[in-house]
Order: structure tokens, then C-alpha cells, then sequence
């Protein structure tokens, strides 16, 4: 009976998560760009020149990844490492939080009466409508990664 020992074990986890992480570069982004390509025909209608909101969604998607940026740019500031989930769950899990919202402030936009024509009156209107639903929702969604942080889990 042999007994085969590898003394290098304790560095497998870190070695698997670095290799899974590059493998999964593409497929992320990939990713994003399909979900950039169905926010910009989804929120508009594509064949009309006047209402595509295709740079509705172009500037949502920016936003949501400047903000993405900004917070780990913070994170690494604060001295944190950013882990395997940090890097590929979240940031698609926040377009898709940012996404949800850009769909719902576009339909509270068309259900705006047609006689309301100017865009400040428009806006003011769909977000009296939707704003208090978006707030609610994002208050929840922060208070759920608020408590995800405070866990000694490191995936949270």
C-alpha cells in the first residue's frame, strides 16, 4: 500500500478560482453584451426612428457599470480583495437590478397621457407613478447586501 502525499493542496482552492475566473472572462462578456443589445431593442421601438430609446438603454448600462467601477475602485481603496463572486455574480446581478429599473421608468413613461408633451412635465409624471416602487425595491436590495456584508460568509 503507497501513500501519495501533495504538499502543495492548500493552494489548490486560490489556483481553481484564478483559472475558473479566466476561463470565464469571455463568457461574461459576452454576457453583457447581450444584455446591452436586448435593453437597447427592448425598452424603444427598434423600427421607429423617434421612439427607440436604444440610447436609453446604452446610457443605463453605462451607469450601472460607472457605478460598478466606482465601488470597486472603493473596495480596493479600502484594502479589500475582490474575490471570484465580486467579480462576475455581482456586477451581472446589478445590470440586472439597473436594467429592471430602466424597464419600469420607460412603460410609466408611455402610459403618460399624450397630451403632456413636454419632456420635464413627462418624467416628473412617469416617476411620480413608478418612483416610490423603484425606492422601495432599491431600499431592499441595499439592505439585503447591507446584511449579506455583515456575515462572516466570504461569497456574501
Amino acid at each position: 500500500m503507497t501513500l501519495k502525499a501533495d504538499y502543495m493542496a492548500e493552494r489548490s482552492i486560490p489556483d481553481n478560482i484564478t483559472e475558473e475566473s479566466s476561463e470565464n472572462a469571455f463568457v461574461i462578456g459576452i454576457s453583457y453584451l447581450l444584455m446591452f443589445l436586448y435593453v437597447g431593442c427592448a425598452i424603444g421601438h427598434l423600427p421607429s426612428r423617434v421612439h427607440s430609446k436604444f440610447s436609453l438603454g446604452f446610457a443605463g448600462i453605462f451607469v450601472v457599470i460607472a457605478a460598478l467601477i466606482s465601488a470597486i475602485g472603493i473596495t480596493f481603496y479600502m484594502n479589500d480583495k475582490l474575490t471570484m463572486i465580486s467579480a462576475e455574480v455581482v456586477p451581472f446581478l446589478i445590470l440586472a437590478i439597473g436594467v429592471d429599473n430602466m424597464f419600469l421608468i420607460s412603460r410609466a413613461e408611455r402610459e403618460v397621457p399624450a397630451h403632456i408633451t413636454d419632456i420635464k412635465f413627462r418624467v416628473a409624471f412617469a416617476m411620480k407613478e413608478i418612483g416610490p416602487s423603484i425606492f422601495v425595491a432599491a431600499f431592499c436590495e441595499a439592505l439585503a447586501f447591507f446584511i449579506g456584508m455583515q456575515t462572516d460568509i466570504p461569497a456574501l
